[in-house]
C-alpha cells in the first residue's frame, strides 16, 4: 500500500510530495541538480547546504595533506560513508526498502573525486556532480544516497510539516546521518517525531515529486557531447578525442580531470536548461506503478505450480517466465507496454515482469533480486531458491542494438560470473519483424550455440507485445467459410427430403 493509503491521507493540490510505496522500493531517485533550482521556501538553502558538506570535506582532505593515514584523512572517509536512507523507500531492492547501501565504494569514488579537485586548487564547487564527473560518472541511485543522506533534515522537517498538516500519528525513532557537524566534521544521528512505515516498523520520510528521477542531469555522456560541440578544436591538441560516443568511463574521467573549465562550463549550461523530473502521473517506464499492475497480473494468473526439488527448479521459472508471456499475448497485457500510441522502453518491460513475479516468488519463498552484480555487469533478474536452485533472466527488447549481444556474449558471461547454469534470455518484440517465426528460430539457435560452447544452459523465449485486436472484433474467414458451406449443404439436404426421412 501507498503512504496515502496507510495514513488515510488524500493528496489535495497543496501538496507535492510522491506517495511512496512503502512494502518496497520505487525506482526513482533524488537528483541534486533539481534541487539546484529552489530558490525560496523550504528548499531555498538546501542545495548551498550540500555544498557546504563538501566544503568541509575538502577541507579535511587539504588538511590531510594526502596522507591517507592521517585523522584528517580517515575523517573525510568516515563523513563519505552513506548508508541506505530507507527512509525514503526508493532504490533497487525487490522485497523490502531495506537496501545494502552504497557504503564503501561509493566512499572511495568520492574521495578520489575531492583528491582531484583539491589537486587542481580548488577549494568549493558549485555542484557536487562535478566530484562524480572528475572520476568517470555516478549511477543516480549513489547520487541519491549521498543527497538524501547529507540534507536529511531538510527532509525530515519536510515530512513532519506533511504529518502536521493530514493528522498523521508520529513516534519518536532514531534517523542515521539525521543532520552532519561542520564543527566537529562528524554525522549526527538524531530522534525525531516521524511516520512509521509498518513493513519495516521503521520511520518514513517523503520527498517531493519534482526531485525525483530515473537518470541523472549531469552525466559523462552529456559532458562529453558538450565538449564535442564546444570545445573541440582546442580538445583536439590535448586529447585523443574521438568523436564516438561509446568511449569507456576512463576517457571521459580523463577529460573531465584535464579540463576542469569545461566541466564547470557544462555544470553552468545545465543550469540554463529546463530540467524535468520523472513524470509520475504518466509513468512512462511503469516505475511507479509496477507493483499495482503485477499484483492484477498475478491475480488473474492460474500459476500454481511449486518446486519440490532442484529438478522442477527449472519448471517453475518457465512458468513463471510463460505466465508473464500468456498476460501480454492473450489478456491484453501488452496495452501495458504502450504509451500513447508508442512502444514503451526496455525497461518498461523489465519492471512490468518484475511487478509479477515478484508475488509468485514470496509465496514460494523464492528469492528475485533485479540488476544484481554479476562481476561483468548487472544482471537483469536473478532467482534463488539455496545454492542448488539458481536461474539468471535476462530480459531485452527485439529493437536493442545489443540484442544479439545479449544472448551470444551477456547472458553467458553473466552465468560464468555468479556459476549459474541455468539461464533464460527473454525476447519482447513490439514490430511484426521483431516477432516473425524466423527470429524465433535465430534466438533458438543462438541459445543452443551458446548453450554448447559455454556448457550452461540458456532457453530463448520469444514475447509478442504487438497490438492485438479486441476478441470481439476478430474474424477468422477460413473457418466462416467452411461454416457457410457446410449451412448451404445442409439446406440442400432438407429440400431432398421434406419430411426429414
Amino acid at each position: 500500500m501507498r503512504f496515502s493509503e496507510i495514513f488515510d491521507a488524500p493528496i489535495t493540490p497543496d501538496d507535492d510530495w510522491f506517495d511512496t510505496f512503502l512494502p518496497a522500493d520505487t525506482k526513482l531517485f533524488v537528483d541534486p541538480f533539481l534541487i539546484w533550482d529552489e530558490k525560496t521556501g523550504h528548499w531555498a538553502g538546501a542545495h548551498e547546504h550540500l555544498i557546504d558538506f563538501f566544503e568541509m570535506v575538502f577541507d579535511l582532505v587539504k588538511e590531510s595533506g594526502g596522507n591517507e593515514e592521517g585523522i584528517s584523512w580517515k575523517q573525510a572517509q568516515k563523513l563519505l560513508l552513506f548508508p541506505e536512507p530507507y527512509e525514503f523507500c526508493l532504490g533497487v531492492s525487490e522485497g523490502t526498502p531495506h537496501g545494502s547501501g552504497s557504503g564503501r565504494g561509493l566512499q572511495k569514488e568520492m574521495l578520489e573525486g575531492v583528491k582531484v579537485a583539491t589537486g587542481l586548487g580548488m577549494n568549493r564547487i558549485a555542484h557536487m556532480e562535478m566530484l562524480t564527473l572528475f572520476q568517470g560518472g555516478m549511477g543516480v541511485d549513489r547520487l541519491s544516497d549521498m543527497t538524501c543522506n547529507i540534507l536529511k533534515s531538510y527532509f525530515i522537517s519536510y515530512t513532519q510539516e506533511i504529518a502536521r498538516r493530514h493528522n498523521i500519528l508520529t513516534h519518536p525513532s532514531k534517523v542515521a546521518n539525521a543532520t552532519w557537524d561542520k564543527e566537529f566534521y562528524r554525522w549526527r544521528e538524531g530522534t525525531f517525531d516521524l511516520p512509521i512505515n509498518p513493513y519495516i516498523d521503521k520511520p518514513v520520510i517523503l520527498t517531493p515529486e519534482r526531485f525525483l528521477r530515473q537518470i541523472p542531469v549531469a552525466t559523462p555522456d552529456g559532458l562529453w557531447s558538450y565538449a564535442w560541440s564546444t570545445a573541440s578544436a582546442e580538445l583536439r591538441g590535448d586529447l585523443t578525442f574521438d568523436i564516438a560516443r561509446n568511449v569507456s568511463r576512463r576517457e571521459k574521467a580523463k577529460l573531465a580531470r584535464q579540463n576542469p573549465d569545461i566541466v564547470a562550463l557544462y555544470l553552468q549550461h545545465l543550469e540554463e536548461e529546463e530540467k524535468e523530473p520523472y513524470p509520475i502521473k504518466d509513468d512512462p517506464n511503469l516505475a511507479v506503478k509496477w507493483y499495482e499492475l503485477g499484483s492484477k497480473f498475478a491475480e488473474r494468473s492460474h500459476l500454481s505450480f511449486v518446486p519440490q526439488n532442484p529438478d522442477e527448479f527449472e519448471r517453475f521459472i518457465e512458468s513463471v517466465i510463460e505466465s508473464y508471456r500468456h498476460n501480454i499475448e492473450e489478456q491484453d497485457g501488452w496495452q501495458l507496454l504502450w504509451f500513447k500510441g508508442h512502444a514503451r522502453e526496455e525497461r518498461a518491460a523489465q519492471n512490468l515482469f518484475r511487478s509479477t513475479v515478484i508475488h509468485y516468488c514470496r509465496a514460494n519463498e523464492i528469492d528475485l533480486t533485479g540488476e544484481s552484480n554479476a562481476g561483468r555487469g548487472p544482471v537483469d533478474f536473478k532467482f534463488s531458491q539455496g545454492w542448488s536452485r539458481r536461474a539468471l533472466v535476462e530480459m531485452k527488447l527485439v529493437r536493442n542494438s545489443k540484442f544479439w549481444d545479449g544472448v551470444l556474449a551477456q547472458q553467458p558471461q553473466y552465468q560464468v560470473s555468479e556459476e549459474v547454469d541455468l539461464g533464460f534470455f527473454v525476447a519482447v518484440g513490439y514490430k511484426d519483424a521483431d516477432c516473425h517465426s524466423e527470429i524465433k528460430k535465430k534466438i533458438d539457435k543462438a541459445a543452443t550455440l551458446v548453450s554448447q560452447s559455454t556448457g550452461k544452459k540458456i532457453i530463448g523465449i520469444l514475447i509478442d507485445a504487438r497490438p492485438k485486436q479486441s476478441a470481439s472484433k476478430l474474424h477468422d474467414s477460413a473457418l466462416s467459410g467452411e461454416l457457410k458451406g457446410a449451412g448451404q449443404e445442409a439446406s440442400v439436404e432438407d429440400q431432398d427430403d421434406p419430411a426429414g426421412d
